[in-house]
Protein backbone atom coordinates (compact mmCIF):
# COMPACT_ATOMS: atom_id res chain seq x y z
CA UNK A 1 0.00 0.00 0.00
CA UNK A 2 1.15 3.06 -1.15
CA UNK A 3 1.90 6.14 1.74
CA UNK A 4 -0.94 8.20 -0.25
CA UNK A 5 -3.35 5.32 -0.14
CA UNK A 6 -2.02 4.58 3.75
CA UNK A 7 -2.63 8.55 4.61
CA UNK A 8 -6.22 8.42 2.93
CA UNK A 9 -7.05 5.33 5.09
CA UNK A 10 -6.22 7.58 8.17
CA UNK A 11 -8.25 10.10 6.65
CA UNK A 12 -11.12 8.42 6.25
CA UNK A 13 -11.32 6.28 9.59
CA UNK A 14 -10.53 9.45 11.66
CA UNK A 15 -13.67 11.54 9.70
CA UNK A 16 -16.16 8.35 10.15
CA UNK A 17 -14.68 8.17 13.63
CA UNK A 18 -15.28 12.16 14.34
CA UNK A 19 -18.78 11.78 12.67
CA UNK A 20 -19.56 9.55 15.58
CA UNK A 21 -18.63 11.36 18.30
CA UNK A 22 -21.72 12.98 20.07
CA UNK A 23 -22.92 16.69 20.16
CA UNK A 24 -25.87 17.59 22.12
CA UNK A 25 -27.43 20.76 22.39
CA UNK A 26 -28.78 22.51 25.25
CA UNK A 27 -29.68 24.88 27.08
CA UNK A 28 -27.17 24.60 29.36
CA UNK A 29 -24.41 24.55 26.44
CA UNK A 30 -23.07 22.27 23.28
CA UNK A 31 -21.70 19.19 24.48
CA UNK A 32 -19.05 17.56 22.41
CA UNK A 33 -19.15 13.91 23.88
CA UNK A 34 -17.58 10.41 23.01
CA UNK A 35 -18.81 7.57 20.94
CA UNK A 36 -17.98 4.27 22.86
CA UNK A 37 -18.18 1.51 19.70
CA UNK A 38 -17.25 -1.44 21.99
CA UNK A 39 -20.94 -0.58 23.95
CA UNK A 40 -23.20 1.23 20.92
CA UNK A 41 -22.82 4.32 23.72
CA UNK A 42 -22.26 7.77 23.77
CA UNK A 43 -20.94 9.41 26.94
CA UNK A 44 -20.13 12.56 28.46
CA UNK A 45 -18.33 13.62 31.04
CA UNK A 46 -17.42 16.08 33.70
CA UNK A 47 -20.52 18.17 32.84
CA UNK A 48 -20.77 20.91 35.32
CA UNK A 49 -24.04 21.34 37.39
CA UNK A 50 -22.54 23.97 39.36
CA UNK A 51 -19.69 26.65 39.00
CA UNK A 52 -16.54 26.48 41.97
CA UNK A 53 -18.50 26.59 45.32
CA UNK A 54 -17.38 29.02 47.65
CA UNK A 55 -15.67 26.73 50.62
CA UNK A 56 -18.36 25.90 53.08
CA UNK A 57 -21.02 27.57 51.60
CA UNK A 58 -23.86 26.10 49.30
CA UNK A 59 -23.65 25.74 45.38
CA UNK A 60 -25.61 27.55 42.94
CA UNK A 61 -27.10 25.46 39.58
CA UNK A 62 -24.64 27.01 36.98
CA UNK A 63 -26.51 29.39 34.71
CA UNK A 64 -27.45 28.26 30.83
CA UNK A 65 -25.08 28.82 28.19
CA UNK A 66 -26.90 27.61 24.98
CA UNK A 67 -24.17 28.98 22.56
CA UNK A 68 -20.85 27.47 25.02
CA UNK A 69 -19.16 24.23 23.69
CA UNK A 70 -17.91 22.05 26.08
CA UNK A 71 -15.56 19.26 25.73
CA UNK A 72 -17.46 16.47 27.26
CA UNK A 73 -15.16 13.62 27.13
CA UNK A 74 -13.30 12.85 30.24
CA UNK A 75 -13.90 12.98 33.22
CA UNK A 76 -13.29 16.58 35.58
CA UNK A 77 -12.14 16.73 39.19
CA UNK A 78 -13.32 14.61 41.91
CA UNK A 79 -14.01 16.16 45.22
CA UNK A 80 -11.64 15.52 48.17
CA UNK A 81 -11.97 12.28 50.14
CA UNK A 82 -10.10 10.65 52.83
CA UNK A 83 -9.49 6.80 53.03
CA UNK A 84 -7.90 3.68 50.74
CA UNK A 85 -9.84 4.57 47.85
CA UNK A 86 -9.25 8.02 47.53
CA UNK A 87 -5.60 6.86 47.38
CA UNK A 88 -5.41 4.41 45.38
CA UNK A 89 -7.59 6.43 43.09
CA UNK A 90 -5.34 9.18 43.12
CA UNK A 91 -2.12 7.10 42.38
CA UNK A 92 -3.48 4.87 40.22
CA UNK A 93 -3.97 7.77 38.15
CA UNK A 94 -7.69 7.41 37.95
CA UNK A 95 -8.88 11.00 39.43
CA UNK A 96 -7.70 14.28 39.89
CA UNK A 97 -8.86 16.17 43.03
CA UNK A 98 -9.92 19.70 43.22
CA UNK A 99 -12.82 22.45 44.80
CA UNK A 100 -14.05 23.11 41.45
CA UNK A 101 -15.74 19.18 41.47
CA UNK A 102 -19.42 19.69 40.77
CA UNK A 103 -20.14 17.76 37.65
CA UNK A 104 -21.88 14.75 36.50
CA UNK A 105 -21.69 12.33 34.47
CA UNK A 106 -24.17 10.82 31.21
CA UNK A 107 -24.06 7.40 29.29
CA UNK A 108 -26.83 7.33 26.96
CA UNK A 109 -27.20 4.11 24.55
CA UNK A 110 -27.31 4.96 20.79
CA UNK A 111 -31.12 4.00 20.22
CA UNK A 112 -34.36 5.17 18.06
CA UNK A 113 -36.14 5.40 21.85
CA UNK A 114 -36.78 8.58 23.08
CA UNK A 115 -37.40 10.14 26.71
CA UNK A 116 -35.86 7.45 28.13
CA UNK A 117 -36.05 6.73 32.16
CA UNK A 118 -32.57 7.80 34.15
CA UNK A 119 -30.99 5.42 36.66
CA UNK A 120 -28.85 8.05 38.64
CA UNK A 121 -26.19 6.87 40.78
CA UNK A 122 -24.60 8.47 44.14
CA UNK A 123 -21.60 6.74 45.33
CA UNK A 124 -20.88 6.01 48.88
CA UNK A 125 -18.00 5.85 51.12
CA UNK A 126 -19.17 7.25 54.28
CA UNK A 127 -19.63 11.00 53.58
CA UNK A 128 -15.97 10.84 53.30
CA UNK A 129 -14.72 9.60 50.25
CA UNK A 130 -16.27 8.60 46.85
CA UNK A 131 -15.76 9.66 43.14
CA UNK A 132 -17.54 9.06 39.84
CA UNK A 133 -13.87 8.23 38.07
CA UNK A 134 -13.64 4.81 40.18
CA UNK A 135 -13.95 2.10 37.69
CA UNK A 136 -15.87 -0.19 39.51
CA UNK A 137 -18.92 2.58 38.52
CA UNK A 138 -18.68 2.42 35.38
CA UNK A 139 -22.11 2.59 34.05
CA UNK A 140 -21.42 1.53 30.53
CA UNK A 141 -22.07 -2.92 31.49
CA UNK A 142 -25.19 -1.96 33.47
CA UNK A 143 -26.64 0.59 30.86
CA UNK A 144 -25.47 -2.26 27.80
CA UNK A 145 -27.81 -5.01 29.97
CA UNK A 146 -30.31 -2.60 29.45
CA UNK A 147 -30.01 -1.89 26.10
CA UNK A 148 -29.81 -6.08 25.89
CA UNK A 149 -32.91 -6.58 27.67
CA UNK A 150 -34.69 -3.95 25.58
CA UNK A 151 -35.55 -1.70 28.46
CA UNK A 152 -32.80 0.67 28.02
CA UNK A 153 -32.55 3.71 30.53
CA UNK A 154 -29.64 6.43 30.69
CA UNK A 155 -27.08 6.71 33.61
CA UNK A 156 -25.90 9.29 35.29
CA UNK A 157 -23.50 9.38 38.06
CA UNK A 158 -22.91 12.24 40.17
CA UNK A 159 -20.23 14.15 42.49
CA UNK A 160 -20.55 16.36 45.90
CA UNK A 161 -18.48 17.42 48.15
CA UNK A 162 -17.70 15.05 51.77
CA UNK A 163 -15.93 15.03 54.71
CA UNK A 164 -15.20 18.53 56.20
CA UNK A 165 -16.37 20.17 52.68
CA UNK A 166 -19.69 19.09 52.22
CA UNK A 167 -20.83 17.97 55.79
CA UNK A 168 -18.96 20.57 58.26
CA UNK A 169 -21.16 21.38 61.54
CA UNK A 170 -20.43 23.87 64.57
CA UNK A 171 -22.42 26.68 65.75
CA UNK A 172 -20.54 29.18 63.27
CA UNK A 173 -22.13 27.12 60.53
CA UNK A 174 -25.65 26.84 62.45
CA UNK A 175 -25.70 30.43 62.54
CA UNK A 176 -24.83 30.57 58.60
CA UNK A 177 -27.45 27.88 57.60
CA UNK A 178 -24.77 25.99 56.00
CA UNK A 179 -25.64 22.88 57.29
CA UNK A 180 -25.85 19.41 54.73
CA UNK A 181 -23.69 20.76 51.85
CA UNK A 182 -22.90 17.68 50.42
CA UNK A 183 -26.91 16.66 50.18
CA UNK A 184 -27.73 20.02 48.96
CA UNK A 185 -24.86 19.39 46.30
CA UNK A 186 -26.75 16.07 45.21
CA UNK A 187 -29.81 18.21 45.69
CA UNK A 188 -28.44 20.38 42.91
CA UNK A 189 -26.95 17.85 40.39
CA UNK A 190 -31.31 16.29 40.63
CA UNK A 191 -32.14 19.91 39.51
CA UNK A 192 -29.70 20.16 36.60
CA UNK A 193 -31.02 16.61 35.54
CA UNK A 194 -34.25 17.62 35.95
CA UNK A 195 -34.03 20.70 33.78
CA UNK A 196 -31.76 18.98 31.23
CA UNK A 197 -31.57 15.83 30.91
CA UNK A 198 -34.39 16.15 27.77
CA UNK A 199 -32.02 17.02 25.38
CA UNK A 200 -29.92 14.13 26.32
CA UNK A 201 -33.18 12.23 24.98
CA UNK A 202 -34.16 11.44 29.18
CA UNK A 203 -37.21 11.58 30.70
CA UNK A 204 -37.07 14.12 33.55
CA UNK A 205 -40.35 12.96 35.09
CA UNK A 206 -38.32 9.16 34.78
CA UNK A 207 -35.50 9.78 37.28
CA UNK A 208 -34.84 6.40 39.64
CA UNK A 209 -32.14 7.52 42.70
CA UNK A 210 -29.90 5.17 43.38
CA UNK A 211 -27.32 4.55 45.95
CA UNK A 212 -24.98 1.95 47.90
CA UNK A 213 -24.08 2.61 52.34
CA UNK A 214 -23.43 6.54 52.16
CA UNK A 215 -24.99 6.41 49.09
CA UNK A 216 -27.82 4.93 49.94
CA UNK A 217 -28.71 7.15 53.20
CA UNK A 218 -28.26 10.44 50.81
CA UNK A 219 -30.89 8.53 49.00
CA UNK A 220 -33.10 8.27 52.49
CA UNK A 221 -32.51 11.66 53.14
CA UNK A 222 -33.98 12.90 49.89
CA UNK A 223 -37.00 10.51 50.34
CA UNK A 224 -36.92 12.16 54.28
CA UNK A 225 -36.36 15.73 52.76
CA UNK A 226 -38.80 18.73 53.11
CA UNK A 227 -41.11 16.63 55.02
CA UNK A 228 -41.52 14.67 51.74
CA UNK A 229 -41.45 17.16 49.25
CA UNK A 230 -39.28 15.13 46.00
CA UNK A 231 -40.02 18.15 44.31
CA UNK A 232 -40.80 16.48 41.04
CA UNK A 233 -37.33 14.88 40.71
CA UNK A 234 -37.22 11.47 40.56
CA UNK A 235 -39.99 8.62 40.21
CA UNK A 236 -38.58 5.98 42.36
CA UNK A 237 -35.10 5.11 44.57
CA UNK A 238 -33.06 2.20 45.19
CA UNK A 239 -31.16 1.88 48.15
CA UNK A 240 -28.19 -0.66 49.01
CA UNK A 241 -27.16 -1.23 52.14
CA UNK A 242 -28.58 2.03 53.52
CA UNK A 243 -31.50 3.57 54.27
CA UNK A 244 -33.90 6.16 55.45
CA UNK A 245 -32.62 6.04 59.21
CA UNK A 246 -29.07 6.12 59.49
CA UNK A 247 -25.58 7.91 60.36
CA UNK A 248 -26.17 9.09 63.45
CA UNK A 249 -27.74 13.07 63.88
CA UNK A 250 -25.56 14.17 66.16
CA UNK A 251 -25.21 18.28 67.29
CA UNK A 252 -22.83 20.52 67.66
CA UNK A 253 -21.51 19.03 71.06
CA UNK A 254 -20.57 16.32 68.71
CA UNK A 255 -18.84 18.18 66.23
CA UNK A 256 -17.76 21.64 67.59
CA UNK A 257 -14.75 20.48 68.89
CA UNK A 258 -13.64 18.88 64.95
CA UNK A 259 -14.64 22.39 64.05
CA UNK A 260 -12.64 23.86 66.74
CA UNK A 261 -9.78 21.04 65.65
CA UNK A 262 -9.75 22.89 61.63
CA UNK A 263 -8.86 26.38 62.94
CA UNK A 264 -6.57 25.26 64.90
CA UNK A 265 -4.68 22.98 62.61
CA UNK A 266 -4.69 25.89 59.47
CA UNK A 267 -3.82 28.98 62.00
CA UNK A 268 -7.45 30.20 61.98
CA UNK A 269 -8.04 29.75 65.43
CA UNK A 270 -7.48 33.39 66.82
CA UNK A 271 -9.14 34.76 63.96
CA UNK A 272 -12.15 37.38 64.73
CA UNK A 273 -14.74 35.41 61.80
CA UNK A 274 -13.16 31.52 61.87
CA UNK A 275 -15.60 30.12 59.36
CA UNK A 276 -14.75 33.10 56.34
CA UNK A 277 -10.90 32.41 57.44
CA UNK A 278 -11.60 28.94 56.58
CA UNK A 279 -12.57 30.30 53.50
CA UNK A 280 -9.74 31.90 52.49
CA UNK A 281 -6.81 29.78 53.65
CA UNK A 282 -5.29 27.76 50.14
CA UNK A 283 -7.37 24.42 49.26
CA UNK A 284 -3.52 22.72 50.02
CA UNK A 285 -3.55 24.06 53.24
CA UNK A 286 -6.87 22.74 54.36
CA UNK A 287 -7.06 20.28 52.40
CA UNK A 288 -5.26 17.90 54.35
CA UNK A 289 -7.44 18.79 57.45
CA UNK A 290 -11.03 17.86 56.25
CA UNK A 291 -11.00 14.18 57.77
CA UNK A 292 -9.35 13.97 61.89
CA UNK A 293 -10.36 10.82 62.84
CA UNK A 294 -13.79 11.26 63.41
CA UNK A 295 -16.66 11.02 60.67
CA UNK A 296 -18.55 14.48 59.43
CA UNK A 297 -22.13 13.12 59.16
CA UNK A 298 -25.49 15.23 58.06
CA UNK A 299 -27.33 16.87 60.90
CA UNK A 300 -30.59 18.07 61.06
CA UNK A 301 -31.28 21.62 59.84
CA UNK A 302 -35.18 21.87 59.94
CA UNK A 303 -36.07 21.98 56.63
CA UNK A 304 -33.86 19.49 54.35
CA UNK A 305 -33.34 17.72 57.15
CA UNK A 306 -36.64 18.00 59.45
CA UNK A 307 -36.18 15.69 62.07
CA UNK A 308 -34.76 12.54 63.27
CA UNK A 309 -35.54 10.08 59.60
CA UNK A 310 -37.18 7.06 61.97
CA UNK A 311 -40.10 10.12 63.21
CA UNK A 312 -40.17 10.96 59.28
CA UNK A 313 -40.90 7.35 58.73
CA UNK A 314 -43.98 6.67 61.55
CA UNK A 315 -45.12 9.78 60.77
CA UNK A 316 -45.53 9.17 56.98
CA UNK A 317 -43.85 13.03 56.12
CA UNK A 318 -41.45 11.50 53.37
CA UNK A 319 -41.83 10.96 49.85
CA UNK A 320 -43.91 8.22 48.43
CA UNK A 321 -42.61 6.44 45.87
CA UNK A 322 -41.57 2.87 44.26
CA UNK A 323 -38.20 1.70 45.96
CA UNK A 324 -35.64 -1.26 46.14
CA UNK A 325 -33.99 -1.87 48.86
CA UNK A 326 -32.04 -4.62 50.66
CA UNK A 327 -28.74 -5.50 52.55
CA UNK A 328 -26.06 -7.89 52.56
CA UNK A 329 -25.92 -11.14 54.91
CA UNK A 330 -23.44 -9.86 57.05
CA UNK A 331 -22.95 -5.52 56.68
CA UNK A 332 -19.77 -6.57 59.44
CA UNK A 333 -19.74 -2.75 61.03
CA UNK A 334 -18.30 -4.22 64.63
CA UNK A 335 -15.61 -3.09 65.89
CA UNK A 336 -12.42 -5.32 67.23
CA UNK A 337 -11.46 -6.34 70.80
CA UNK A 338 -14.96 -6.54 71.99
CA UNK A 339 -14.47 -9.47 74.86
CA UNK A 340 -16.75 -8.82 77.97
CA UNK A 341 -20.27 -7.13 78.16
CA UNK A 342 -19.02 -3.99 79.66
CA UNK A 343 -16.85 -3.35 76.56
CA UNK A 344 -19.90 -4.34 74.55
CA UNK A 345 -21.48 -1.56 76.40
CA UNK A 346 -19.23 0.72 76.03
CA UNK A 347 -19.18 0.36 72.38
CA UNK A 348 -21.86 0.85 72.29
CA UNK A 349 -22.77 4.28 73.97
CA UNK A 350 -19.46 5.86 72.27
CA UNK A 351 -19.62 4.29 68.91
CA UNK A 352 -19.79 7.12 66.04
CA UNK A 353 -22.25 5.31 64.05
CA UNK A 354 -25.23 5.61 66.44
CA UNK A 355 -26.64 7.08 69.08
CA UNK A 356 -27.69 4.41 72.37
CA UNK A 357 -27.45 5.01 75.63
CA UNK A 358 -26.45 2.48 78.52
CA UNK A 359 -29.79 1.89 78.99
CA UNK A 360 -30.55 0.72 75.49
CA UNK A 361 -27.10 -1.18 75.14
CA UNK A 362 -27.31 -2.91 78.59
CA UNK A 363 -31.24 -4.22 76.36
CA UNK A 364 -29.22 -4.74 73.62
CA UNK A 365 -27.37 -7.54 75.03
CA UNK A 366 -30.16 -8.93 76.34
CA UNK A 367 -32.05 -9.22 73.36
CA UNK A 368 -28.54 -10.05 71.52
CA UNK A 369 -27.73 -13.48 73.89
CA UNK A 370 -23.61 -14.04 72.97
CA UNK A 371 -24.16 -17.58 71.71
CA UNK A 372 -21.85 -17.93 68.46
CA UNK A 373 -24.66 -20.00 66.79
CA UNK A 374 -27.10 -16.66 66.60
CA UNK A 375 -24.33 -14.38 65.92
CA UNK A 376 -22.88 -12.35 62.52
CA UNK A 377 -21.55 -14.13 60.14
CA UNK A 378 -24.79 -15.74 60.01
CA UNK A 379 -24.75 -19.55 58.87
CA UNK A 380 -21.25 -20.62 60.47
CA UNK A 381 -22.45 -22.25 63.44
CA UNK A 382 -20.27 -22.52 66.19
CA UNK A 383 -17.20 -21.34 64.56
CA UNK A 384 -15.75 -18.17 66.51
CA UNK A 385 -12.63 -16.15 65.60
CA UNK A 386 -11.40 -15.22 69.38
CA UNK A 387 -8.26 -13.54 67.91
CA UNK A 388 -10.96 -10.47 66.75
CA UNK A 389 -12.82 -10.70 70.22
CA UNK A 390 -14.97 -13.08 72.16
CA UNK A 391 -18.01 -11.36 71.62
CA UNK A 392 -17.35 -10.55 67.98
CA UNK A 393 -19.92 -12.33 66.42
CA UNK A 394 -22.15 -10.97 69.13
CA UNK A 395 -21.24 -7.22 68.77
CA UNK A 396 -21.20 -8.00 65.07
CA UNK A 397 -25.11 -8.66 64.61
CA UNK A 398 -26.04 -5.64 66.57
CA UNK A 399 -23.98 -3.40 64.85
CA UNK A 400 -25.26 -4.52 61.36
CA UNK A 401 -29.13 -4.69 63.00
CA UNK A 402 -28.29 -0.78 64.47
CA UNK A 403 -27.37 0.24 61.18
CA UNK A 404 -28.51 -1.71 57.77
CA UNK A 405 -30.78 -4.47 58.88
CA UNK A 406 -33.83 -2.55 61.08
CA UNK A 407 -33.52 0.34 59.39
CA UNK A 408 -34.58 -1.45 55.97
CA UNK A 409 -37.03 -3.17 57.60
CA UNK A 410 -38.72 0.11 58.76
CA UNK A 411 -38.62 1.98 55.43
CA UNK A 412 -40.08 -1.62 53.92
CA UNK A 413 -42.91 -1.61 56.45
CA UNK A 414 -43.45 2.48 56.28
CA UNK A 415 -43.25 2.61 51.97
CA UNK A 416 -45.26 -0.12 51.63
CA UNK A 417 -48.77 1.53 53.21
CA UNK A 418 -48.39 3.66 50.52
CA UNK A 419 -46.33 2.08 47.42
CA UNK A 420 -44.76 -0.87 45.90
CA UNK A 421 -41.49 -1.70 47.72
CA UNK A 422 -39.26 -4.92 46.80
CA UNK A 423 -36.78 -5.92 49.39
CA UNK A 424 -33.26 -8.05 48.92
CA UNK A 425 -30.93 -10.33 50.89
CA UNK A 426 -27.53 -10.13 48.89
CA UNK A 427 -25.98 -13.53 49.86
CA UNK A 428 -22.90 -14.00 47.28
CA UNK A 429 -19.80 -13.27 48.33
CA UNK A 430 -17.79 -10.70 46.11
CA UNK A 431 -14.21 -12.63 44.58
CA UNK A 432 -11.69 -11.95 46.80
CA UNK A 433 -7.51 -13.48 46.23
CA UNK A 434 -7.67 -13.30 49.78
CA UNK A 435 -8.95 -16.49 52.36
CA UNK A 436 -9.54 -13.91 54.93
CA UNK A 437 -13.28 -12.51 54.15
CA UNK A 438 -15.42 -13.62 56.46
CA UNK A 439 -19.07 -13.92 55.49
CA UNK A 440 -20.89 -11.51 52.65
CA UNK A 441 -19.87 -8.20 53.40
CA UNK A 442 -20.78 -4.40 52.73
CA UNK A 443 -19.80 -3.90 49.31
CA UNK A 444 -20.10 -7.31 48.50
CA UNK A 445 -23.00 -6.78 45.83
CA UNK A 446 -21.21 -3.89 44.11
CA UNK A 447 -19.43 -5.55 41.51
CA UNK A 448 -22.13 -7.71 40.63
CA UNK A 449 -24.16 -4.71 40.11
CA UNK A 450 -21.80 -2.76 37.92
CA UNK A 451 -20.66 -5.52 36.06
CA UNK A 452 -17.29 -4.55 34.70
CA UNK A 453 -15.14 -7.37 34.00
CA UNK A 454 -12.38 -5.18 33.30
CA UNK A 455 -11.50 -3.25 36.88
CA UNK A 456 -8.98 -5.44 39.57
CA UNK A 457 -9.84 -2.90 42.70
CA UNK A 458 -12.97 -5.33 43.98
CA UNK A 459 -12.92 -7.67 40.66
CA UNK A 460 -16.09 -9.67 39.89
CA UNK A 461 -13.87 -12.77 38.98
CA UNK A 462 -14.56 -14.81 35.50
CA UNK A 463 -17.17 -17.44 37.04
CA UNK A 464 -19.73 -18.32 34.91
CA UNK A 465 -21.99 -17.67 37.75
CA UNK A 466 -20.75 -14.52 38.47
CA UNK A 467 -21.28 -13.05 35.24
CA UNK A 468 -24.72 -14.63 35.14
CA UNK A 469 -25.73 -13.16 38.34
CA UNK A 470 -24.14 -10.12 37.88
CA UNK A 471 -26.34 -9.62 34.67
CA UNK A 472 -29.49 -10.35 36.76
CA UNK A 473 -28.98 -7.97 38.67
CA UNK A 474 -27.96 -5.44 36.29
CA UNK A 475 -31.03 -6.19 34.57
CA UNK A 476 -33.65 -6.28 37.14
CA UNK A 477 -32.00 -2.72 38.60
CA UNK A 478 -32.55 -1.29 34.84
CA UNK A 479 -36.03 -2.85 34.32
CA UNK A 480 -37.12 -1.07 37.34
CA UNK A 481 -35.82 2.14 36.30
CA UNK A 482 -37.86 1.27 32.96
CA UNK A 483 -41.31 0.66 34.19
CA UNK A 484 -40.94 0.33 37.82
CA UNK A 485 -41.26 -3.70 37.70
CA UNK A 486 -38.25 -5.39 38.95
CA UNK A 487 -39.52 -8.98 37.22
CA UNK A 488 -38.89 -7.49 33.99
CA UNK A 489 -35.28 -8.63 33.60
CA UNK A 490 -35.87 -11.48 30.97
CA UNK A 491 -34.16 -14.33 32.77
CA UNK A 492 -35.43 -17.43 32.58
CA UNK A 493 -36.27 -19.66 35.95
CA UNK A 494 -36.03 -16.77 38.60
CA UNK A 495 -38.53 -16.53 41.04
CA UNK A 496 -41.57 -14.04 41.29
CA UNK A 497 -39.95 -10.92 43.65
CA UNK A 498 -42.61 -10.26 45.42
CA UNK A 499 -44.15 -7.04 46.47
CA UNK A 500 -43.56 -6.34 50.24
CA UNK A 501 -46.46 -4.89 50.89
CA UNK A 502 -48.49 -8.46 50.19
CA UNK A 503 -45.72 -11.13 51.65
CA UNK A 504 -43.11 -8.65 53.82
CA UNK A 505 -40.27 -11.05 51.95
CA UNK A 506 -36.93 -10.77 50.41
CA UNK A 507 -35.42 -11.79 47.32
CA UNK A 508 -32.20 -13.56 48.23
CA UNK A 509 -29.25 -13.09 45.49
CA UNK A 510 -26.88 -15.98 44.72
CA UNK A 511 -24.87 -17.33 42.63
CA UNK A 512 -26.21 -20.96 42.76
CA UNK A 513 -29.53 -20.34 42.79
CA UNK A 514 -31.88 -16.95 43.91
CA UNK A 515 -35.22 -17.47 45.90
CA UNK A 516 -37.40 -15.41 48.20
CA UNK A 517 -37.96 -15.81 52.20
CA UNK A 518 -39.75 -14.45 54.81
CA UNK A 519 -38.64 -11.49 55.90
CA UNK A 520 -38.86 -12.61 59.62
CA UNK A 521 -35.25 -12.81 61.23
CA UNK A 522 -34.54 -11.27 64.34
CA UNK A 523 -37.78 -10.01 64.90
CA UNK A 524 -37.38 -8.42 68.60
CA UNK A 525 -33.98 -7.03 68.24
CA UNK A 526 -35.24 -5.34 64.99
CA UNK A 527 -38.35 -3.90 66.44
CA UNK A 528 -36.65 -2.41 69.63
CA UNK A 529 -34.21 -0.80 67.59
CA UNK A 530 -36.67 0.59 65.48
CA UNK A 531 -38.55 1.74 68.72
CA UNK A 532 -35.39 4.09 69.74
CA UNK A 533 -34.74 7.38 67.96
CA UNK A 534 -31.28 7.63 66.75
Amino acid sequence: MSLMSVLLLGASLFLQTLAKSPVVHSKAGIYHGRYLQEFNQDIYLGLKYAPKPVRFAPAELIEDTPTKHFNATQYGLDCKGYGSDTNLLVTGGWTQIGEDCLHLNIVKPRTNETNLPVLLWVYGGGWQQGATSDPRYNMSYIIQQSVLNGKPVIGISINYRMAAFGFIYSKEIKETGNQNLGLRDQRLAFKWVNKHISSFGGDPDKVTIWGESAGAYSVGDHINAYDGDNEGLFRAAILESGGAVGAPLNGTDWYQHMYDNLTVSVGCAGAEDTLQCLRDVPFETIAPYGYQGLEWFHVIDGSMIPRHGQQSLTQGKFAKIPIILGTNTDEGFGVNGVNTDEQAINQLVHSKRWNVNEEQATRLLEIYPNDPTLGEPYGWGNRTWPENGLQWKRYQSIATDLTMFAPRRLLAEEMSKYEDVYSYRWDAPKFNNTPNTIGINHFSEIPFVFGNTEQQITPLGNSSANVELSHLVSRIWTSFAYDLNPNGHGVPGVPLWLEYGSSPSNFVFRTDKSYVEKDDDRMEGVAYINRLVR
